[in-house]
């Protein structure tokens, strides 16, 4: 869900499906594949193994946690990012969870307040040191920020959500996996935002969709003439709607396995991306990757077969980014159901 600068996505006519992958990343070079880089088919259907939905008074804390005890760590908040102090159950200072968390007739709203007092709160800029170094700083809006307690794997990652609309809101489902700080692996289910377009101008009245995969913290060669990815202006896109997603709501599907990862909304499949890709430019699963062969294999992989499930709502800041005075607050992002399904039968 960090955001990156210059994607770009013009709100047009009907689903443009794509058969090819921006966002990828290949080296070069070509790399023979042996058993071992090699996964058998697996043709099962899906059987749900987790659910959540939001039936109950409030979130439910034995499956969600809340990661950021007030504002993200470290971030810079004078450059694009997101200046928001997070629902949170023990910083100081501390707010009701209430005051942006809430579950009501199976709806979980996250929401995102202007407050008539700006917070002033701490947040962690140094953590090399012990305790970690910590400033302080004001929040105008506050908002709220949810993880799964557990780890899931491959599989289908299906939410029912409604966004909301207007200009500096930053709604995101997304997967993440830190792996204890030595690689940062991330692919965005969606990340909704108003932004520049392709050539620096920006569109106040355009809400981008950018459902895109994304890795931070990993050496990846970016100088490859083979590299699209969404660090780069006007890559990263996957197709074009002229759908206001914030009228509605919408399911929004992720289906990862160790080949492919699938994007589909409201079950049309907007994107895909692949693991490995043939001499002849084609994308490669398990139906046709061949011992032996020789393949480009995509740097930006999350090389990991677990993620955590993260949904947050966050607020624009920096660089001409931040809400218009005129936009009316609150607002929520309101999230009906989390759904995650295996292959074959669930042990």
């Amino acid at each position: 869900m960090i955001k990156n600068k210059g994607n770009i996505l013009i709100l047009a006519s009907g689903f443009l499906s794509v058969s090819f992958s921006f966002g990828q990343c290949f080296d070069d070079t070509y790399t023979k594949i042996s058993s071992k880089d090699m996964v058998s088919c697996n043709d099962q259907g899906w059987v749900l193994d987790f659910e959540d939905n939001f039936d109950g008074k409030e979130l439910a804390s034995k499956e969600w946690i809340l990661p950021y005890q007030g504002v993200l760590a470290g971030f810079n908040f004078e450059h694009d990012g997101s200046k928001t102090w997070y629902a949170n159950t023990g910083s100081t200072p501390s707010l009701p969870l209430s005051h942006n968390i809430t579950a009501e007739n199976g709806i979980l709203k996250l929401t995102a307040r202007k407050e008539s007092t700006p917070i002033v709160g701490k947040y962690v800029v140094n953590w090399s040191t012990n305790p970690p170094g910590k400033d302080s700083s004001s929040f105008l809006y506050s908002s709220a920020w949810i993880e799964s307690q557990k780890m899931f794997g491959y599989g289908k990652y299906e939410a029912r959500i409604k966004i909301p609309k207007g200009k500096g809101l930053w709604p995101a489902f997304w997967l993440f996996n830190g792996e204890n700080g030595k690689h940062n692996y991330e692919i965005d289910i969606f990340e909704f935002w108003n932004e520049y377009n392709c050539v620096g101008r920006y569109k106040k009245n355009r809400l981008s969709k950018n459902p895109h995969f994304t890795i931070h913290g990993d050496s990846i060669n970016r100088t490859s003439s083979q590299c699209a990815d969404d660090m780069h202006p006007c890559y990263g896109n996957w197709g074009n709607s002229k759908t206001d997603f914030s009228d509605d709501f919408h399911i929004y599907t992720l289906e990862w396995d160790y080949y492919k990862i699938v994007w589909t909304i409201d079950g049309e499949v907007v994107h895909s991306l692949y693991r490995f890709n043939s001499k002849n430019g084609k994308p490669t699963d398990c139906n046709n990757l061949v011992e032996g062969g020789e393949y480009k294999v995509n740097e930006s992989w999350p090389f990991t077969t677990q993620m955590q499930v993260r949904f947050n709502l966050g607020i624009q800041h920096g660089n001409d980014n931040d809400p218009n005075s005129n936009l009316d607050f609150p607002q929520a992002m309101e999230i009906d159901y989390f759904r995650f399904y295996k292959k074959g039968p669930v042990k």
